[in-house]
């Protein structure tokens, strides 16, 4: 073992006899595995290799009984598995033995299965052969089995459109795209369908050369000539018709098979992370089954908070719009008005999200030191959807209607754009100073009553993906996140810039706006000050309910450790909360759930039990404290809730070790009494608006709403 290894080793050890007196092995390894799974020990020079070479080199290990008590064991081997070099063989032969079902789980949350050339994979395989390892390997067969022919169709389609330039690769796909815009074809805006395009972009991004982005006018026309019109304007018989008809089989087979790919790669996803999930192999039956349909209900319920959520902002957003006095103004043009009217109150529930939820400030800053308004940012979104419905996605499938054909619609509705000197073809694209000409109008002010240029400037800026540099990363560094085509909807080439209609005309501009700041450019300066913002504004709202409330305390730290700094300490009636506050983005999937809850909200359950205990001692030895807070009881233990605050709504309601998740949307719902805001816009009767504080507020009503989820009793 290295001399770095050999340091982590003692940190665990060391942890985990202090551990072991207060409750028992399994307890103390789960703090020593806490320890690993939160990198510790800190330091500039160690690694991840480091600290998984330290940990499998305990004696605990070969333990059984202490690795089947432990809680965390499966998910810690999950991450030492990745690497390697990092376990002994032997060890990984012991655990296989004695604790085949912790082990299982490690190797299905960190898919070792699908390297298959792993010599811990290899050694594994050709030293087990009892039946339940047996089965297990076969199902893992089976699994990765499945995903060869979409491989091969997939590579065979792709070289057959290796010729393509990236900008008539996009050109093809936003042709077939509009195909699910058709009446007829099932409405999924923002999952599988772009889910799909999305792959298919970056692996082209992975091989486009320095020629793909250098974009000419003169280039540009070229290609619309061969690749485009002769689908758009039908030229039957030709052989530039017959060539892009070719290259439409050959997409069309790609985005099948990409598509077959992807869904597969959710049943994989499916078993590696659904605790839920079973495995079989027998003739007949399905290899992959629930054993309960809890998980599914759950994430059932989860969309339908989603959606109870966004008629609360839409709601909020209507108040504030009427409040305003802009609701008798007119915006825009007459036959704009109501659409202009519905795009401003959406920005309006949106930004009221991302202030009060997210903590977002008025002005975002971006990467090279300018600043821009977040209305003007969330606007200038709304408005381009608007845009793109009316002028693309409406008058396209008024064509389709009567064409039936795609193609034939896409023509008909290019032609009209032609027309009247406008871009309908699938695809629009223009130059920065058309582009910044169009957005300056949606940046209007008491400042800038003409709008301002360089507010134009920000908000293109804020929207944009460069697709040079995007490809320039994706291959100097791929594990850095990437865009969604949502995420960031206009596209740059060279001096040009791209959106597609079918994605801005239909995406959740709120979704995302946040996921632009908070995912994508996770790294940016403005994080920090907006994640400290959402504490201070919940400490805010407790306060107006009367609560005292203390933010970042920080209790002694003694030999054994120190638990670091609270979020939020709140008092009201001798109700105590102690709340860990987490914010972060909207996910989309159920592996993007799992890891959040694996990570982040594991950390704060572990903060939290540390913290409750630190708390309760400076409860009773802390005077100032307890004035600040106008505490008077002698039993904080008994008296205290600790919460896991967090933005996001997927884990609502649930447990993580112990410790439940609320949801930092239904914390403002409750505290503001607004339950009846989350019926839909224009439905709300004055039997909706019963109070769920109908005798006053107190502090133990408020705890028996939170921990009863009585707020989605009969919505959900």
């Amino acid at each position: 073992m290295s001399d770095k290894g050999n340091r982590c080793l003692q940190h665990y050890l060391r942890v985990f006899r202090c551990s072991q007196s207060a409750g028992g092995s399994g307890r103390a390894l789960d703090e020593c595995l806490q320890h690993f799974l939160d990198q510790r020990p800190a330091g500039k020079h160690l690694t991840a290799l480091d600290r998984a070479e330290g940990l499998s080199s305990a004696l605990f290990w070969w333990d059984p009984q202490t690795v089947q008590d432990s809680e965390l064991a499966s998910l810690a081997l999950s991450r030492v598995l990745h690497l390697d070099a990092a376990i002994s063989l032997d060890l990984v032969m012991h655990l296989a033995i004695r604790n085949p079902e912790t082990l299982r789980w490690a190797i299905r949350y960190s898919k070792l299965f699908e390297r298959t050339d792993s010599p811990l994979w290899i050694g594994l395989r050709a030293a087990l052969d009892d039946e339940e390892w047996l089965t297990f390997f076969g199902v893992c067969d089976r699994l990765l089995e499945q995903l060869d022919p979409f491989d091969e169709l997939i590579l065979q389609a792709e070289s057959q459109l290796e010729h393509l330039s990236l900008f008539e690769l996009l050109s093809y796909l936003s042709v077939l795209a509009y195909q699910s815009l058709a009446e007829d074809a099932a409405d999924d805006p923002s999952g599988r369908q772009w889910e799909v395009y999305n792959r298919i972009i970056l692996r082209k991004l992975h091989t486009c050369q320095e020629e793909d982005f250098r974009l000419s006018e003169q280039r540009l026309g070229q290609s619309l000539k061969q690749h485009l019109a002769p689908i758009l304007f039908m030229e039957p018989g030709t052989l530039a018709s017959a060539e892009c008809h070719a290259n439409l089989e050959a997409l069309a087979v790609l985005i099948t098979a990409m598509q077959e790919r992807i869904d597969y790669e959710g049943s994989i996803n499916w078993f590696c992370f659904d605790p839920d999930c079973r495995y079989q192999l027998k003739p007949g039956e399905p290899v992959l089954y629930n054993s309960s349909e809890e998980g599914a209900e759950r994430w059932r319920r989860t969309g339908r908070k989603h959606d109870l959520l966004w008629h609360y902002w839409m709601n909020r957003a209507v108040g504030e719009f009427i409040d305003s006095g802009l609701a008798d103004e007119m915006m825009g043009s007459p036959e704009n008005h109501e659409l202009n009217q519905l795009a401003y109150i959406k920005m309006l529930g949106s930004k009221l999200q991302l202030q009060q939820i997210y903590g977002v400030a008025e002005e975002l800053s971006l990467g090279d030191g300018s600043r821009v308004q977040l209305q003007h940012v969330l606007l200038a979104s709304e408005l381009t959807s608007v845009f793109f419905q009316k002028e693309f996605i409406q008058p396209f499938q008024d064509l389709f209607r009567d064409a039936g054909v795609v193609a034939l619609a896409l023509g008909q509705l290019a032609m009209r754009g032609i027309q009247i000197g406008e871009n309908r073809f699938p695809m629009t694209w223009s130059e920065g100073d058309e582009k910044l000409q169009r957005i300056r109008g949606w940046t209007v002010c008491d400042e800038h009553p003409k709008g301002s240029i360089d507010s134009a400037k920000s908000i293109l800026q804020f929207w944009s993906s460069d697709l040079k540099s995007l490809s320039e990363q994706l291959k100097s560094q791929p594990r850095m996140p990437v865009p969604r085509l949502y995420e960031r909807p206009f596209y740059k080439i060279g001096r040009y810039s791209f959106q597609f209609p079918w994605v801005v005309g239909q995406q959740n501009n709120l979704t995302a706006a946040l996921n632009n700041l908070r995912r994508v450019d996770a790294r940016r300066a403005g994080v920090l000050a907006e994640t400290q913002r959402v504490e201070l504004m919940l400490a805010e709202r407790l306060r107006d309910r009367g609560f005292s409330v203390e933010v970042g305390y920080r209790p002694p730290a003694t030999e054994e450790d120190d638990p670091g700094e609270v979020d939020l300490i709140c008092q009201l009636g001798g109700v105590l909360l102690l709340l860990e506050v987490k914010s972060g983005y909207i996910r989309s999937t159920t592996h993007e759930v799992w890891l959040h809850q694996t990570n982040t909200l594991r950390k704060a359950a572990w903060q939290l039990r540390r913290k409750r205990v630190a708390v309760a001692d400076s409860l009773r030895k802390d005077q100032n404290l307890r004035a600040r807070l106008g505490y008077r009881g002698l039993h904080p233990e008994a008296e205290m809730h600790a919460w896991i605050v967090d933005t996001s709504i997927e884990l609502d309601g649930q447990s993580v070790d112990g410790f439940r998740v609320v949801s930092r949307e239904v914390l403002e719902v409750i505290l503001r009494d607004e339950k009846h805001l989350l019926q839909p816009v224009g439905q709300i009767s004055e039997d909706d608006q019963g109070l769920m504080f109908s005798e006053g507020f107190s502090a133990v009503r408020f705890v028996e709403l939170v921990e009863s989820g009585e707020l989605w009793r009969e919505l959900c």
